[in-house]
C-alpha cells in the first residue's frame, strides 16, 4: 500500500470518527430538549390545574349564602323569617327611607295611575323605614314567596278578607299595633294632607309587634324562595339582548326606568325621570338583578275606588335582567303558599340570579318594555 493510500484511509477514520462524535452530542443535546421540554409541560400544566385550595369562590368561616340576596351571611340568620313591608310609592310620599336595605322590592300597579312597593328585608338594621301604607290582597301572595310576616297599615276590604282566607301572618298598624310596630313622623303629619303618607318603622318596632303577636320566627321547614343565585365571587350573563338601561312605564305618570353601571355590575334606579332615592342614605335604588313578569291586571268590577286585580298566581312571560344583558323567561305560581318559580324559556332551566339585590316588576301583559336609552334627569 502505497503513503498516498494510507493517507487517505487514515482521513477517512478521522472523518468518520468526528461525524459520530456530533452524533452523539446531538443525540445527547435533543434528549436533553426533549426532557426539558417534559419539565416545561408539567409547568405548565400545574399552573393550569390549581391546588384544591385555590378552586371555587372563597366561603367565609362561619357564613352562609342568604336565599333572598345569595351574599354571605351569619349562619344564625340563615334561618331567620323575613318581613315584608307595603311602601308607599306615591310621589306625594317621596322621598322614601330605608328601602335601601330591601333584599327584594316588588313593584306593582294599585289604583289609577299609582304604582306600590314591597319591600322585603332578612337581614337589616334601618332606623326608619317607609312610608308604610295599605295593604293590597295579591302583595300577599308576593310576600308568601318568601314566607315573609307582611307589615302594612290599613287595607282594603279584598286584602282584609285574603287575610282571613289565607290566615297569612302580618302585622297591622291600624289596629292595637298602632304605635307599637309603627309610629308617625311629626314633621310630615304637620303638613297638610301628608298625614297618609307619615307612616314609618324599624327594625326594633318591627320586632316588638312580632313578640307581641307571637307569630313564627324561624322560616318554615324545607323553604324555597325561588330564587337561585350562583356563589358570591361569581357571576353569570346571561346569553341575551343587550339591556344596558331599561324603561317600564306602568302608566304615563309611573315609569321605572334601570340604568347599568359597568363598573359595580349594577341597575341604578329612576323613578319617572329622576333618581329613585332612599332619604336615610341619600343615593339611589341599586340593584343587581331584574326580573320583569307580566300577567293580567284589570280593574275589579264594581270596585268605586278603581282598585285592581293582580294575577300572581299563575303563569305568564317576562324578561330576567342582569350583567347588562336580558333573557326571556316563563313564570309559575301555583298556589298562594309556593315560590314562584322563573324559567328561562330557551333552556328550560330555572335562572340564576347574581349576588346582589333583586327588583321584580310585575306588569300587564300589553305593557311593552323598553331596552334604549333615553334622556334622564340627573
Amino acid at each position: 500500500m502505497t503513503i498516498r493510500q494510507r493517507l487517505n484511509k487514515q482521513s477517512i477514520c478521522i472523518l468518520m470518527l468526528i461525524l459520530l462524535m456530533m452524533i452523539v452530542t446531538a443525540c445527547k443535546s435533543d434528549s436533553e430538549n426533549v426532557e426539558q421540554g417534559i419539565n416545561d409541560l408539567e409547568a405548565d400544566s400545574e399552573q393550569l390545574n390549581p391546588s384544591e385550595e385555590e378552586e371555587g369562590p372563597f366561603i367565609p368561616e362561619g357564613k352562609v349564602q342568604s336565599p333572598f340576596n345569595g351574599k354571605w351571611i351569619p349562619k344564625e340568620a340563615a334561618n331567620k323569617r323575613p318581613i315584608a313591608l307595603q311602601i308607599n310609592n306615591s310621589l306625594a310620599a317621596y322621598p322614601q327611607s330605608g328601602i335601601a336595605q330591601a333584599d327584594i322590592l316588588y313593584e306593582t300597579l294599585a289604583e289609577g295611575n299609582i304604582t306600590r312597593l314591597m319591600a322585603v328585608f332578612h337581614v337589616y338594621d334601618s332606623e326608619k323605614i317607609g312610608p308604610i301604607r295599605s295593604a293590597r290582597h295579591y302583595f300577599l301572595d308576593m310576600a308568601a314567596n318568601h314566607d315573609a310576616v307582611y307589615m302594612h297599615y290599613g287595607g282594603s276590604p279584598q286584602a282584609y278578607s285574603y287575610i282571613q282566607q289565607t290566615k297569612a301572618p302580618n302585622l297591622d298598624g291600624l289596629s292595637w299595633l298602632d304605635g307599637i310596630v309603627c309610629w308617625r313622623d311629626p314633621e310630615r303629619r304637620a303638613i297638610p294632607r301628608m298625614l297618609e303618607h307619615s307612616v314609618y318603622t324599624n327594625q326594633k318596632h318591627l320586632e316588638d309587634g312580632w313578640e307581641r303577636r307571637e307569630l313564627r320566627k324561624e322560616l318554615k321547614e324545607n323553604f324555597s324562595s325561588g330564587l337561585e343565585f350562583v356563589k358570591e365571587g361569581e357571576e353569570i350573563i346571561p346569553w341575551g339582548q343587550r339591556a344596558d338601561y331599561v324603561t317600564v312605564p306602568f302608566s304615563a305618570s309611573y315609569t321605572s326606568s334601570f340604568d347599568f353601571d359597568a363598573e359595580t355590575k349594577k341597575y341604578v334606579k329612576y323613578q319617572s325621570g329622576n333618581y329613585h332615592l332612599d332619604e336615610e342614605i341619600n343615593e339611589p335604588l341599586m340593584f343587581t338583578n331584574l326580573i320583569l313578569q307580566r300577567t293580567k291586571i284589570h280593574l275589579i268590577p264594581g270596585d268605586t275606588e278603581g282598585r285592581r286585580e293582580v294575577a300572581v298566581i299563575g303563569s305568564g312571560t317576562g324578561y330576567f335582567i342582569s350583567s347588562g344583558r336580558a333573557v326571556a323567561i316563563e313564570w309559575q305560581k301555583s298556589n298562594h303558599g309556593t315560590a314562584t318559580e322563573y324559567i328561562e324559556k330557551k333552556s328550560g332551566k330555572p335562572i340564576q340570579l347574581n349576588p346582589g339585590k333583586t327588583y321584580i316588576g310585575i306588569l300587564p301583559q300589553n305593557l311593552e318594555v323598553s331596552f334604549q336609552k333615553k334622556a334622564i334627569n340627573q
